[in-house]
C-alpha cells in the first residue's frame, strides 16, 4: 500500500492552517508563514530523513512514533552538546526496557547523522507537528521557528 506525503490540496492546506492556529495559541507566536519562499519544507526534509525506516512503519501509530523522534533528532541536532544530551537522556527514561533505550539511542544517533549530512545549514527549530491518516498515505505538516538570517551569519 503505497504511503505518499504532503501533497498541496485544500485538505493539507486546511491541516497546515489549523496547525498554525494550535502554535500561535501554544506559543504566542503572532506572525506565522506558511511554507514561506525560498525556504525548505521541513516536513519534505523529515520525509528524506526517515526514509531508511519508512518501509517499518506501516501503521498511523509506527509512523506518527518515527516522524516524532525523527523530530526529536532534528532538535538535537541544533542544540549545544550539553542541552542535545539531556533532552535524550529524558527521552530514554521514557523507554520501557533496556533494549528499547538501545533502540532508540541508535536510531536517533542515525537520523541526527542524516539530518547534518543531508541540511547542515538548516537550524530551524520544530516546534509542533501533525500526522494525519489519509485513506492510503500519511500527511505531515511541521512547524518551525525561522532562523534570524541577521544572527545566524
Amino acid at each position: 500500500m503505497a504511503r505518499t506525503k504532503n501533497k498541496k490540496n485544500n485538505n493539507g492546506s486546511s491541516i497546515l492552517q489549523n496547525l498554525m492556529r494550535d502554535v500561535k495559541t501554544k506559543t504566542g507566536f503572532t506572525k506565522t508563514l506558511v511554507n514561506p519562499e525560498g525556504e525548505i519544507s521541513i516536513s519534505d526534509a523529515i520525509l528524506k530523513i526517515i526514509a531508511p525506516y519508512r518501509d517499518t512503519a506501516q501503521d498511523y501509530q509506527s509512523f506518527q512514533k518515527l516522524v516524532m523522534v525523527a523530530c526529536a533528532a532534528w532538535n538535537a541536532t541544533i542544540l549545544p552538546a550539553d542541552k542535545r544530551e539531556d533532552i535524550l537522556a529524558d527521552m530514554r527514561k521514557t523507554m520501557p526496557d533496556q533494549q528499547s533505550h538501545e533502540d532508540f539511542t541508535a536510531i536517533v544517533k542515525e537520523l541526527m547523522k542524516r539530518k547534518n549530512r543531508l541540511y547542515p545549514k538548516v537550524n530551524r527549530m520544530i516546534v509542533q507537528f501533525k500526522v494525519t491518516n489519509r485513506k492510503n498515505d500519511f500527511h505531515i505538516a511541521i512547524a518551525s521557528i525561522m532562523e534570524n538570517k541577521e544572527t545566524a551569519k
